[in-house]
């Protein structure tokens, strides 16, 4: 066993990445073009290996998390997901448009590949400190954790890294605007879908509110209309993707529509779908 993985936080990486070749003036991932997914994954493996020394190892794969969207994934992420030896890990998006569930990913499959000695070397390209846990269980086990940064200090862009994995990792490199400029690229407004700009945005960029009230009724809809379901809801959430069962999800929206007596908005659908996947 002479292999290493590289695990990528897409949030962390990409909202880093365009407040850096923004000069801060977005935080917005939708404002980040990423001409060629596989010279991304390049980049990281070559920094990954210079960070670790990993000269002579081979590489298991890349592990690419990100939350998805209830309608499905976006171009951009249907554009990763073709890149060789890459895996795609989705989380979710919840209704304020935060990324949730990629951290408990990225733990479970470390200490999953570490279990099974199915590697030596880790490189996180990450900077929360809820891995910190994880990145400690591995190197018990004895495999080599570096953390991977984004900083450009001149643009005023910290590395946004936790004190508690840097002083962790066994090392700790940092990617700048020189070695990212070249291959993802600052395009304000361009770079994606209507539905992916309305709602994926930085934990800092709210987006668009639902009353209290609304809300509540909402909630209290899904959670009738999920007491009433012939299933657990284990059979209807895809445990990969975390996509609702089609039959299901237009069966749930027809059910909150019914009980408001209304159409819905689209970041009510978002919502409906996400107290859905809370209680399953």
């Amino acid at each position: 066993m002479n292999r290493y993985v590289v695990m990528v936080d897409a949030g962390y990486l990409l909202r880093q990445a365009v407040e850096m070749l923004s000069q801060r003036a977005s935080s917005s991932r939708a404002d980040l073009d990423i001409p060629d997914p596989a010279a991304l994954m390049d980049l990281l493996l070559a920094q990954s290996r210079a960070t670790l020394d990993l000269a002579g190892k081979e590489l298991l794969r890349i592990y690419w998390y990100d939350g998805v969207m209830a309608h499905g994934f976006t171009a951009q992420q249907k554009a990763i997901m073709q890149v060789d030896d890459l895996q795609f890990r989705a989380g979710t998006i919840d209704w304020r448009g935060h990324q949730k569930g990629v951290d408990s990913l990225i733990v479970s499959d470390l200490i999953e590949l570490t279990t099974h000695h199915a590697i030596c070397d880790a490189v996180l390209v990450t900077g929360d400190s809820d891995l910190a846990v994880g990145m400690e269980l591995a190197q018990r086990r004895g495999v080599r954790i570096a953390v991977l940064g984004v900083e450009d200090l001149a643009a005023g862009v910290a590395h946004h890294q936790s004190f508690e994995i840097t002083t962790r990792a066994d090392r700790v490199g940092r990617l700048g605007r020189t070695e990212l400029q070249a291959v993802v690229r600052y395009v304000p407004g361009a770079a994606a879908a209507p539905a992916y700009t309305q709602y994926l945005h930085d934990a800092r960029t709210p987006a668009p509110p639902l009353d209290t009230d609304t809300k509540a009724q909402i909630a209290a809809a899904v959670q009738a209309f999920a007491a009433q379901l012939a299933m657990p809801l284990a059979q209807v959430v895809d445990p990969s993707t975390h996509r609702i069962d089609a039959a299901v999800d237009k069966a749930l929206l027809q059910h909150v529509y019914g009980t408001l007596g209304r159409k819905l908005a689209e970041a009510e659908k978002v919502f409906i779908r996400q107290v859905f996947r809370d209680a399953h």
